[in-house]
């Protein structure tokens, strides 16, 4: 590194004596030829006259020599922190982000001279250098919260360690290590826009820098940009991952209902989770209930002779307390836990989650690396979604053992509705003011209709409802694919047309002309009063206003999942105290009695306006006791799915 001792009186005074010194001796040497006996004190009257009259100019030019370190190394500083600051304008990678903020760091201080801390969003996890120090914590949990007494919610600055510990005693684990050691002196919180991004610690070293106001103003909003550049970074690389997460999620969807073959899901779950989750072994690991044991499904990574050791008792190993605890589990270090059971010698970290059907443990999905602290909550969040998957795979499978004994078309039905079970919500959360029933009846074992209704905020309520074309097995396959695409689009935040848009392309991909799903979603939103929809070709929700007024809901655009690309539009209609809205799939309105004559809309209407002031509970019941008389039976031709809501 370069020198930042800016110079002090004492190395002032020293180069002076130097420099007077050296002029009274050649003054001496030159004298002594001529006038041996008055050398010495002619030499030094000579020496203080040239003292006396340059004393200004000798100060300055000795000033200048010592300064041309310091001030070099400032130069590299404005220089680096410039390019830094110009790379960012064009870099939206969070990884490559992160390489050019080391670099930029590693350009003014040693790599021991800073360390970087990230938030993770339950814990700041420690920015590997290019030589990582084990002399620091690799993970620090800490929730940092809004509380307004906190670094991260003042404006930023730099902080000593005295003052954080001081001040701020919430903050305390972050440096607590850090105090004792003295390695570090100075805490840079970094935040966002809207989030915490990390904290930087400095040595001592960093305290010329502060002495400089201009300087240490420069650094200020630089590292202000930095933070919210890599907020913004963080944000694009989750949306890219959650798209990734999507597109696999759709593509394990299509496996199910491509194919029975439990081994041929599995294997696609492991391949494609590479692509996410890098590992270097992998197993999917099923307990058989007869021995208790642990029986190896399918593997990646494992020496042969090693194979073996994947059979174990439900007792044994990581795999095995994560089956009987039915939580997931990360080990950064399996030489330090006490459940590893050492299936291969290389490896350091492993992460671990259970497979569980209907609340029972079956096996457990296993992701081993040859590195320390490899895998990341978001790993474990997503390795959930996956275990999720091959439950349901693992279940087809055993109802499809079972479908040789029965009927094929029977055993298309119960697959199906395995499938419509694990993705359709029982119940769900809504927002103050709104009271949400739901009514789901399939003609057959499983039906092909979908609904949602989910809180955003405290003031929002999303509701959606949707029809997939087709019967049976494949209308149940069609409305999942609908559903899970549609479950992974809303995870990003979209306008209620884009959405839909997006659900149509994701469809279109995935599916044949042949095959398409009528689909309506749309916004409640209690601090506008207003709900804002999107209706693709679905039947029109019926909304009941207050004075008995109705008005259909049919706005938005063509049918999901025929052509890719197309344009749908949103609209905003007022919703008040007192009115009901009334969502239905068509097995509500085309049930037909013995004369051919279908229900319709209006009489769905006429219940809703003579029956006013009703429960939704109660409204449902009375519509679909209606359409049993109206068909004459209780079975129905078509899937029923009601959903009414009534603004309180």
């Amino acid at each position: 590194m370069y020198s930042l001792l800016k110079p002090n009186k004492l190395l002032l005074f020293i180069f002076k004596l130097f420099i007077y010194f050296a002029i009274y001796w050649v003054f001496r040497e030159l004298l002594a030829l001529a006038l041996e006996r008055w050398a010495a004190s002619l030499a030094f009257l000579l020496t203080m006259a040239i003292v006396i009259t340059n004393r200004g100019k000798l100060t300055e030019l000795i000033q200048k020599v010592i300064d041309r370190s310091f001030y070099h190394t400032l130069y590299r500083l404005k220089k680096a922190a410039h390019s830094f600051n110009r790379e960012m304008d064009s870099i939206i990678e969070y990884d490559v982000l992160l390489e050019k903020f080391t670099r930029f760091l590693n350009t003014t201080f040693t790599p021991d001279q800073y360390a970087v801390y990230l938030y993770s969003g339950s814990s700041f996890e420690y920015l590997n250098h290019s030589h990582p120090d084990p002399a620091l914590r690799r993970e620090i949990d800490f929730a940092p919260g809004n509380a307004s007494n906190s670094p991260f919610a003042a404006p930023i600055r730099f902080y000593s360690l005295e003052k954080i510990w001081q001040d701020y005693p919430s903050c305390r684990g972050l440096i607590h290590s850090h105090m004792q050691s003295k390695r570090f002196a100075y805490f840079l919180p970094l935040r966002g826009a809207k989030s915490v991004v990390g904290f930087i610690l400095f040595h001592h070293v960093l305290k010329h820098y502060l002495n400089m106001p201009e300087v240490k103003e420069f650094l200020l909003e630089l590292f202000l940009k930095t933070a919210d550049v890599l907020e913004n970074a963080r944000i694009h690389s989750e949306i890219k991952r959650k798209s990734l997460e999507s597109d696999l999620l759709l593509e394990i969807v299509k496996n199910i209902s491509a194919t029975l073959s439990l081994k041929g899901v599995l294997e696609s779950i492991i391949e494609n989770l590479s692509h996410l989750v890098s590992y270097d072994a992998a197993a999917i690991v099923l307990v058989d209930q007869n021995t208790q044991t642990m029986q190896e499904l399918i593997a990646r990574g494992y020496h042969h002779r090693s194979r073996k050791t994947l059979s174990l008792k439900i007792t044994e190993g990581i795999s095995g307390w994560v089956i009987r605890t039915k939580r997931g589990s990360i080990i950064p270090d399996v030489s330090k836990s006490p459940h590893y059971y050492p299936a291969r010698s290389q490896t350091h970290s492993q992460i671990t989650v259970p497979i569980i059907s209907r609340d029972h443990a079956i096996g457990a999905l296993v992701l081993e690396s040859d590195k320390l602290n490899h895998f990341k909550s978001a790993d474990l969040e997503l390795l959930t979604i996956f275990s999720g998957l091959a439950s349901i795979a693992i279940r087809n499978a055993q109802l499809y053992e079972d479908s040789l004994k029965k009927k094929e078309l029977e055993s298309e039905l119960v697959v199906a509705s395995k499938v419509q079970q694990a993705l359709l919500p029982r119940r769900f959360p809504t927002i103050k003011g709104l009271n949400i029933e739901v009514l789901n009846i399939p003609s057959r074992i499983v039906g092909g209709d979908l609904y949602d209704a989910f809180k955003i905020d405290e003031c929002r309520q999303g509701i959606a409802i949707g029809d997939g074309s087709g019967k049976g097995a494949s209308g149940a396959l069609l409305m999942a694919l609908a559903y899970a695409g549609f479950k992974s689009l809303f995870n990003e935040i979209h306008p209620v047309a884009t959405v839909v848009a997006l659900l149509n392309n994701l469809l279109t991909d995935v599916t044949t002309p042949a095959y398409y799903v009528t689909f309506c979603f749309g916004i409640f939103d209690c601090a506008k009063k207003s709900f804002v929809y999107c209706n693709a070709g679905h039947n029109p929700p019926i909304l009941l206003r207050k004075d008995g007024s109705a008005e259909y809901l049919d706005k938005g655009g063509i049918v999901l999942g025929f052509v890719a690309n197309r344009q749908y539009v949103q609209t905003a209609v007022s919703v008040n105290s007192g009115d009901y809205l009334c969502f239905y799939t068509d097995g509500v309105t085309e049930v037909k009695d013995s004369a051919g004559e279908e229900f319709g809309e209006e009489r769905v209407v006429a219940l809703l306006r003579e029956n006013y002031g009703k429960s939704p509970r109660e409204m449902k019941f009375l519509i679909l006791e209606e359409i049993k008389k109206f068909a004459g039976g209780e079975e129905f031709q078509d899937d029923v799915t009601l959903l009414v809501v009534y603004v309180e």
